[in-house]
């Protein structure tokens, strides 16, 4: 990993107190919603960190039950696609 983000083909993120004060903010939003978890905010919070926002899932969470916090914000992407 640290071979490829010194070529910047990738990014990695920092996770810190704001990062995980915005996910806590996000899960407490989802709280009637079971499933969604700190781990699932947590994600959510650094695909929109990424310009462009993609989550790998194998369920539904993100595709379903997270939706941008702005108007101004993009969906997330979520892979594997539905088909």
């Amino acid at each position: 990993m640290r071979a490829w983000a010194s070529t910047d083909r990738l990014t990695l993120a920092t996770v810190g107190w704001p990062l995980l004060s915005e996910a806590e903010r996000l899960m407490r939003t989802y709280a009637d919603h079971d499933a969604i978890g700190m781990t699932d905010a947590v994600n959510a919070v650094l695909a929109w960190a990424l310009p462009q926002p993609v989550v790998l899932a194998l369920d539904h969470h993100y595709r379903d039950v997270i939706a941008p916090r702005t108007g101004a914000e993009v969906p997330l992407h979520v892979l594997p696609a539905v088909r």
